[in-house]
This record gives structure tokens, C-alpha cells and sequence, in this order.
């Protein structure tokens, strides 16, 4: 952590340990698909509150376990929050004329994004009427993960937790008969992999892999414009889908092309995620 103090030992999970897991949340899913939508539409949004309740430390348990700046930190427990509310009042349309899935859905997710995309999800396919499982990032994000599915679980939400190395646990959260559904963000040699594994099983899956795409610049004059956006790729140390490694940019503007960046790249601080400017 950002501190250089030790995280406390998290647990490292083996594969016969998550393969109970799995069949516990089979149990829960077998019920919960039974609770009617307004029921769950409540305990979701009773699990909102509370991580609005707690969403400060939240912030801080990104900032301390990831390094996430305190402003991103912030926007990464609101939009997970936001994004739940909007289907929490859009779901009846959603579900209509829909069940749920067969077993849980089966979440395996990068580290970058611990509340705005894996705890977003799971809440979403427990608001469906699925029991969510998920495995921690390897990287980060076990300690404001462990937070927020305590609080869902303490509303009645089905969502079970893993932790552990990935070759491990992903024969049990991947091929275990008991997964309705496998949802993946990550690497592609990582994906490729699951890919193989869900396309050879015919189970349903959700696929997000991350690409090294490129800026492409050409007949651009707008600079004023662009000069922001540069420096927002920087953002997290580069941990932002537009944070793109690479600009394309037409020989014949080149040069206004570097008067723009430089500058912007000149403007980056790089320290603590809570430092703040000493008072005037």
C-alpha cells in the first residue's frame, strides 16, 4: 500500500476451498432467485445507503490499499453508487419477461476499478436476482471490496468473496458447472484464456479485455481543446481506459501537436494520493 505498511495477510484461498465456495453460492442463488424484485430492489438500495454512509473510508481504503488519488478514489465509490441507482429505478423494464440465471454470475475483474466496475456489477446481477460471486484483484482492492460486500451481505444480499491467485481458483469461478455466467475485465492473455474455457463449455459470458489503443491527430486545429485531455490520460498513474500509450499525429501538425503536449506533460505532479498544498 501507499504507505509501504503491510497489508494484513490476504487470505490466499485454494482451489478445493473455492469450490465449496462456488456450491455455497449455488445454495444462495437457488433462493434468491425467488425473492420478488421490489424485495430486492430494497435490500439493494439499503446497501447503497450504507455505502454512502461509509464512503469516505471507502475512498481511503482505495487511496491506502492502490494508490488512487483522493479526488479519483471519491469518483470511484460515487459512480458505483450512481451507476446501481439508475438500474435500481430502471429495472422492472429491464427484467420484464426475463428469470434469472441458472447459478451465480462469476466476476473476475481488474484491479484498477474495485467499486465503479466490480462492485458496480455484482450489485446489478444481484439486483437481477443472481447470487454474485467474485475474486479479489490480485493487485489491490481486497480491503474496500471486503467493506462493501460486508455491507451488502449484511442486507441479505447474496455476493461471496474470494481471494487468491488466479491459476488457483479459476478452474472453480470458470468451469465449475454451478456459474450461470462468467464476467471478466482484464488482460487479454488473461481473457484469451477464459475465453477458451466459457466458448468450450457454452457458458453465457461477459467479456471486457483491454486494448493499448492510440490517439489518432489529423486535420485537428482545436488545440485549446486537446491540451486538457492530455493531461486527464495522465490521471492514476495511467490507470484509465482513455489513457491511451501512443499519439498518431499528421506530419504537418507535429509541431502544434508538441507545443500542446509538452506543456501539459510538464504540468504532472507525481507523490503521495493525499498530498495537498501547503496553506497560503
Amino acid at each position: 500500500p501507499v504507505d509501504g505498511t503491510p497489508i494484513a495477510g490476504p487470505p490466499r484461498l485454494d482451489a478445493t476451498t473455492a469450490h465449496q465456495a462456488v456450491r455455497a453460492s449455488l445454495d444462495q442463488h437457488r433462493g434468491w432467485r425467488h425473492i420478488a424484485l421490489p424485495e430486492r430492489r430494497a435490500r439493494v438500495s439499503a446497501t447503497l445507503d450504507a455505502l454512502c454512509e461509509h464512503r469516505e473510508l471507502l475512498a481511503l481504503l482505495l487511496v491506502w490499499e492502490i494508490g488512487k488519488p483522493w479526488r479519483l478514489a471519491q469518483a470511484d465509490v460515487d459512480r458505483a453508487i450512481d451507476g446501481v441507482r439508475w438500474y435500481v429505478d430502471e429495472i422492472d423494464r429491464m427484467a420484464e419477461g426475463r428469470t434469472p440465471l441458472p447459478g451465480p454470475v462469476s466476476n473476475i475483474a481488474s484491479w484498477n476499478y474495485p467499486m465503479s466496475v466490480l462492485a458496480h456489477a455484482m450489485l446489478v446481477q444481484a439486483l437481477a436476482g443472481n447470487a454474485v460471486i467474485a475474486k479479489t484483484p490480485t493487485d489491490g482492492g481486497l480491503a474496500c471490496l471486503t467493506l462493501a460486500c460486508a455491507l451488502a451481505a449484511r442486507e441479505g444480499i447474496p455476493v461471496t468473496l474470494l481471494s487468491g491467485s488466479g491459476g488457483e481458483l479459476s478452474e472453480a469461478l470458470v468451469r465449475s458447472p454451478e456459474i450461470g455466467c462468467v464476467s471478466f475485465v482484464g488482460g487479454r492473455d488473461t481473457g484469451a484464456r477464459v475465453a477458451t474455457a466459457v466458448a468450450d463449455l457454452g457458458k453465457r459470458h461477459i467479456l471486457e479485455q483491454e486494448g493499448l489503443n492510440a490517439w489518432g491527430i489529423w486535420n485537428f486545429t482545436d488545440w485549446d481543446a486537446l491540451a486538457p485531455l492530455i493531461r486527464k490520460t495522465f490521471d492514476y498513474g495511467k490507470q484509465r481506459c482513455t489513457a491511451y500509450p501512443r499519439f498518431v499525429v499528421q506530419r504537418s501538425s507535429f509541431d502544434a501537436f508538441l507545443s500542446v503536449y509538452l506543456p501539459a506533460v510538464r504540468s504532472i505532479r507525481v507523490g503521495h494520493p493525499l498530498a495537498v498544498e501547503p496553506p497560503s
